[in-house]
């Protein structure tokens, strides 16, 4: 056995953490809430946006802000000396959260808008604003956290899988790096 065949490729986590993201963004396609989701991937950054309902703003779990908590649950109930609530919907966002040196998360409601910053996993700031806007849904960015991911994206790879998720969902909207996508038709790879 030589060195080379020792060598284990690294896992492409931007692509994991789009995967992830986009998987919450599909329950909102899927329930009839959102026809667009928009998908950027580039080296370490990712974004995805979708125009669906967005966030509840006011929900809280146990005294604490829901956003707070699902996007960093793997601190709780460790930080908070409660026991709070086993919430499985928040275990993807807060593996993505904690993979990011950056994070930001932005609600957007018909009157108001909360944008929520994360740094090396912890709430860094938050702003709610008066905003009025036609568009609702949520829009989550990042950097994955170089020393975890130095190849960044396989854009190739990704494309493909949301080409194979868009087969299964051909109604839907979806945009990756500013193009539309469209179902390959029969015969494609």
């Amino acid at each position: 056995m030589n060195a080379e065949s020792l060598v284990v490729a690294s896992p492409d986590l931007t692509a994991i953490a789009v995967r992830a993201l986009l998987l919450y963004a599909l329950a909102e396609f899927q329930s009839g809430h959102a026809t667009i989701i928009r998908i950027t991937a580039e080296g370490n950054a990712f974004s995805i946006a979708d125009n669906g309902r967005g966030h509840s703003l006011d929900r809280t779990v146990e005294g604490t802000p829901y956003l707070k908590f699902v996007y960093s649950h793997f601190d709780y109930p460790f930080d908070s000396g409660q026991a709070l609530p086993i919430q499985l919907q928040g275990i993807g966002m807060s593996a993505v959260n904690a993979l990011c040196s950056d994070l930001a998360v932005t609600v957007r409601k018909r009157e108001e808008m909360l944008q929520l910053h994360f740094r090396d996993g912890k709430l860094h700031d938050s702003h709610r604003t008066k905003a009025a806007s036609d568009e609702t849904g949520i829009t989550v960015s990042g950097t994955i956290n170089s020393q975890l991911n130095g190849g960044g994206v396989d854009v190739e790879r990704l494309q493909a899988w949301l080409l194979d998720v868009l087969a299964s969902s051909p109604s839907l909207n979806l945009f990756f790096n500013g193009r539309e996508l469209r179902p390959r038709q029969t015969g494609e790879t």
